[in-house]
């Protein structure tokens, strides 16, 4: 299935193109899209998820045309 893919921050995913649909597997969810990205475990815990703009848990599972953002914050000062 397709859902719209976009990702924020500092967050790079190499070979997925920003703002772009992308095909995940039916009852996946954003966890196991995010391992199939090849987003490191360690990383993902870092990411805030968002699915049509609410913030969601990295457990959601994702339906047919979900906009589905990643962002991973930074901090400073």
């Amino acid at each position: 299935m397709k859902i719209f893919f976009e990702y924020l921050g500092l967050l790079h995913i190499e070979g997925i193109k920003n703002k772009s649909y992308i095909d995940v597997d039916a009852d996946c969810t954003v966890v196991e899209m995010m391992t199939k990205l090849k987003i490191r475990k360690e990383h993902q815990k870092f990411i805030s998820v968002f699915i049509n703009n609410e913030e969601k848990s990295r457990q959601t599972i994702l339906k047919e045309n979900d906009r589905v953002k990643l962002f991973l914050p930074t901090g400073g000062g």
